[in-house]
């Protein structure tokens, strides 16, 4: 009897010996992944994606359990680049970006707004060039990025002051070469979004005048994604907007920390930041408003004849279902 007792003690030191083996080779052959696929957000590096950047640095995707992995762009425009060829599954881009996207349908869907902004776009000249108010740029240069919210702002200004029709000489350039055109006067003047605007107070030995003014054009900064999503993905986009809505209110409550890791982050000084802060709305939205803003500026592209004569139906492109189930989640709660 304890001969039997010995062997079947035996039997299991050796079964458990064997197991332990199999487990250790297993994992050496067969690593397991413990994380899923990181979910891969293009973030333009600007102030205006700041709820990306202090949810990245707190770690706030993590509670949520997202492995998300930041891809810096240089603009809302290269983000949204990667996002169709596929670099990326969601992007921040401005309303204008999603515009002209609209029009070529690349299969693109608007999830919400999480900035506001009716002062990042300005008319800028130089004080020497003699230019005090809209009209006196009749005939005159002014550098402008072609397609761009920076075209945008500068007709609607023309239109406000009742100046479509005067003759102006537009000059296409890059963003990047807007400030050197003029500081150097190659340009009258310059339609020009920040921290570009920054940049030439910055830069300039002579007074900058600002001949526009706020609440002519309300930009947004917004999270868009791919269409036809999965119910899981959903699912995701909803956890991704309630991170968003947490770096938010944290921005609110603590203003100076966050212009600080903004600064950090973007490689720039902090009093580069503060420039524009306060004409940043940082809230999560997806009201009438932005669906007024993009069939107005699709108009004007019509117009300017940047694009094809077919409007796009912009409430096939705005899907509010993650934003609104994250409402109802927050009503239950």
């Amino acid at each position: 009897m304890k001969n039997t007792h010995k062997r079947l003690l035996g039997l299991a030191g050796l079964f458990l010996i064997v197991l332990l083996f199999s487990k250790y080779f297993g994992l050496l052959l067969f690593p397991e992944d413990d994380k899923t696929a990181p979910i891969m957000i293009g973030v333009s590096q600007t102030p205006l994606s700041a709820p990306f950047i202090v949810a990245d640095k707190l770690n706030l995707f993590e509670t949520k359990g997202l492995n998300v992995e930041i891809v810096p762009c240089t603009s809302g425009v290269a983000c949204a680049e990667d996002l169709l060829e596929s670099k990326t599954d969601y992007a921040t881009a401005s309303e204008t970006v999603v515009m002209f996207q609209s029009f070529e349908k690349l299969g693109t869907r608007l999830l919400a707004s999480f900035v506001e902004s009716d002062n990042d776009v300005k008319l800028l000249s130089l004080r020497p060039l003699k230019i005090n108010r809209i009209s006196d740029l009749e005939g005159r240069r002014v550098g402008i990025v072609k397609a761009s919210a920076s075209e945008f702002y500068f007709d609607s200004l023309l239109i406000a002051e009742n100046l479509l029709d005067m003759p102006v000489e537009r000059i296409y350039l890059n963003p990047s070469e807007l400030v050197p055109a003029l500081l150097s006067f190659q340009v009258d003047a310059i339609s020009t979004w920040e921290p570009y605007g920054y940049l030439t107070n910055l830069r300039s030995t002579q007074e900058v005048v600002n001949l526009g003014f706020k609440g002519i054009y309300q930009l947004t900064f917004n999270l868009i994604s791919h269409t036809n999503p999965s119910e899981e993905q959903d699912m995701e986009a909803k956890k991704i907007l309630e991170v968003l809505n947490e770096a938010n209110h944290w921005i609110h409550q603590n203003p100076e920390h966050a212009m600080s890791l903004l600064a950090e982050v973007l490689n720039v000084q902090v009093h580069q930041i503060r420039w524009s802060w306060e004409d940043y709305v940082f809230r999560l939205s997806i009201g009438n408003s932005l669906l007024t803003n993009l069939q107005l500026q699709s108009r004007w592209a019509i117009e300017r004849g940047l694009t094809h004569d077919r409007t796009p139906d912009f409430r096939q492109i705005i899907d509010r279902r993650p934003l609104e189930a994250l409402k109802r989640q927050k009503e239950l709660q």
